[in-house]
């Protein structure tokens, strides 16, 4: 074969694969933009809608800001998740913004439902009417306004390892009826507050995977399910870690001690829950619980306790005093005091500050870092019409 004819095969097969790399790529940006319109109709309707990208994207666009935004697909799709879901320095995100509000009128969020759920529901407590026709964002910021008459931003508040958060199951959770890769639910039961900030309202999810199944089997060899605890859902977009550690194993042995008191079986790892429901244990990782019977359940409405696994930053809520509990008022009062004792109280200390010291992760279609603009009362900031990402 002569040396011209080598180099023909070899162009053309060189030719075939770069279309079948042009072609993979173009999949992979469709999957990818199918994954985060998925997720954005997730968290606004708690729903998947049908049709196309582009048109269900416009949908979302009016819905929320009243207008398209620019950009590509792409670039667009990151900047609508950034909105609900990061926001900036000076801008927490939606989300952030309803779950402050919902804690301010019901001391809890109700992280498992969808955006429209909540903020209508907020809507129809404070008002006892929806404010169809406004763009999703400027409701939000109405509804802040009307409880705040600053504007909410965040600021960064250190999570410690070790802290101890109680748990409550939503979903339940068994051999029998438990598969592979299914999510369960465990919401926060008490709030997250500290130095005065909402790092977490009661009710903020935290989210388990099922990891493996193995159904009951004959002559008595009973069901089991490995469950995989995954990450804490606070206000903010960090999402700490947890695990099953020393501090979690005493908190359970204590609630055991102290007896059920009306808030559900206490579960947890290397003993039976209260009612006798299933048996847990370490599964190797220290992320999740073995539960291993035939008939044996979880069933929703079960606590047990967790702790953060690292010291983690995170962007929380800076509490007007008087929004404050009243034991966290009282915690408050005392480090006034010592402050007090060193120089004269400055009441401009109260002021939420504005900072860029999160640790923030970003939306984009090329993994690198893009923003989108939230809101502040009063008025929404959009994203901008040339997006750089």
């Amino acid at each position: 074969m002569s040396l011209k004819r080598y180099a023909v095969i070899f162009l053309a097969a060189l030719l075939l694969l770069f279309c079948i790399a042009a072609v993979a790529v173009a999949e992979d940006e469709e999957t990818s933009s199918a994954r985060m319109m998925e997720r954005i109709e997730t968290l606004i309707y708690g729903e998947v809608s049908k049709g196309g990208l582009v048109d269900r994207l416009g949908t979302v666009e009016r819905e929320l800001f009243g207008r398209s935004l620019p950009g590509t697909v792409a670039e667009r799709h990151a900047a609508v998740l950034n909105f609900l879901e990061i926001g900036t320095e000076e801008q927490p995100s939606m989300l952030f913004k309803i779950g402050v509000a919902e804690w301010i009128v019901n001391k809890r969020c109700e992280a498992s439902e969808s955006a429209l759920r909540r903020l209508e529901r907020l809507e129809n407590n404070l008002d006892g009417a929806l404010q169809y026709g406004s763009p999703v964002a400027m409701r939000v910021e109405r509804i802040l306004a009307t409880l705040v008459t600053d504007p909410v931003t965040a600021q960064p508040v250190k999570l410690p390892a070790k802290y101890i958060l109680k748990l409550r199951f939503m979903d339940e959770l068994s051999p029998a009826i438990s598969k592979a890769g299914d999510q369960v639910r465990l919401e926060l039961m008490d709030d997250i507050i500290l130095k005065g900030c909402l790092v977490a309202p009661a009710g903020s999810l935290l989210l388990t995977e099922v990891r493996s199944v193995k159904k009951p089997r004959m002559f008595g060899v009973p069901g089991e399910v490995r469950l995989n605890f995954k990450e804490l859902r606070p206000l903010g977009p960090q999402h700490p870690d947890v695990t099953i550690g020393t501090e979690a194993q005493k908190a359970i042995a204590d609630a055991r001690k102290a007896g059920d008191r009306g808030e559900g079986p206490v579960i947890g790892a290397g003993a039976a829950s209260i009612a006798g429901a299933a048996i847990l244990g370490p599964i190797g990782l220290v992320s999740g619980f073995f539960i291993r019977g035939n008939s044996l359940k979880i069933a929703a409405g079960s606590r047990t306790y967790l702790q953060i696994a690292e010291d983690t930053t995170v962007s929380a809520y800076q509490i007007p005093y008087s929004l404050l509990p009243s034991e966290i008022k009282a915690e408050v009062d005392r480090e006034r005091e010592a402050e007090r004792s060193v120089q004269q109280y400055d009441p401009e200390k109260d002021r939420i500050i504005k900072t860029d010291v999160f640790n923030r992760r970003q939306y984009s279609p090329s993994n690198s870092s893009s923003s989108s603009s939230g809101s502040s009362t009063g008025a929404v900031e959009l994203p901008p019409d040339s997006l750089e990402l």
